[in-house]
């Protein structure tokens, strides 16, 4: 099972601009979250962007389905406040990617919100 600190490695790292190691690091975005409980169930997941193009549908998907039940969607979430003019988190990015490619759907990240 991967550990947090191998995921925020893996994730947060290479995909989130917001990420800061000195940051508390219990705090995780609902991205983040869906990620590691995917990889709990046995889900392969691939941290590669190189090659990967993003797909507004499915942002849409995620905006609609995993961003509102976000800890930080109310009120720290920028790409939220400023209706999608700030970058997303690193889990959503992925996530995105993940759909995009058909490696995961929008129903995985649902079974697990």
């Amino acid at each position: 099972m991967m550990e947090n600190s191998e995921l925020n490695k893996k994730l947060c790292e290479n995909f989130c601009s917001y990420y800061k190691p000195s940051k508390d690091s219990e705090l995780a975005c609902m991205g983040f979250i869906v990620i590691k409980k995917l990889i709990e169930s046995g889900r392969e997941i691939p941290f590669d962007k190189s090659g990967q193009v993003s797909d507004i549908a499915a942002g849409e998907k995620l905006i609609r389905n995993m961003c509102a039940s976000c800890a930080f969607y109310e009120s720290d979430c920028d790409f939220i406040l400023q209706e999608g003019k700030a970058l997303p988190c690193g889990g959503f990015i992925l996530l995105e990617l993940l759909i995009a490619g058909r490696i995961v759907t929008i129903d995985d990240v649902k079974k697990i919100i």
